[in-house]
């Protein structure tokens, strides 16, 4: 059960991100969307909004499951982790131009 959304921002990741970067990027796009649809619904469709944030609601539902069946396919979808940080990764830990802390 995978929509539109979902399927771009797995391609996306797999192209173009490292693992971690590439599922930070189907959950950050994916799983945030149904809260403003909620909104959207109940002040656009008037008196009819009751009914319209009902299947918003129920998309949660959805949703959940949904994420609970990506959590459990995302080794295949993305590969295992590697034993050691990624080869992008800075081994300080800090992005760069970022200020070092004084040791003392």
């Amino acid at each position: 059960m995978i929509d539109g959304c979902q399927a771009i921002s797995t391609l996306t990741g797999r192209l173009l991100l490292a693992r971690g970067e590439a599922i930070a990027l189907v959950y950050g796009t994916v799983m945030r969307n149904l809260s403003i649809a909620l909104a959207i619904a109940i002040n656009a469709f008037g008196e009819r909004g009751t009914d319209a944030a009902l299947v918003v609601a129920l998309a949660y539902i959805i949703q959940v499951q949904s994420a609970a069946w990506y959590v459990k396919f995302t080794d295949r979808i993305f590969g295992t982790p590697s034993a050691g940080p990624h080869p992008r990764a800075k081994q300080d830990g800090l992005p760069e131009g970022a200020p070092q802390a004084s040791s003392g």
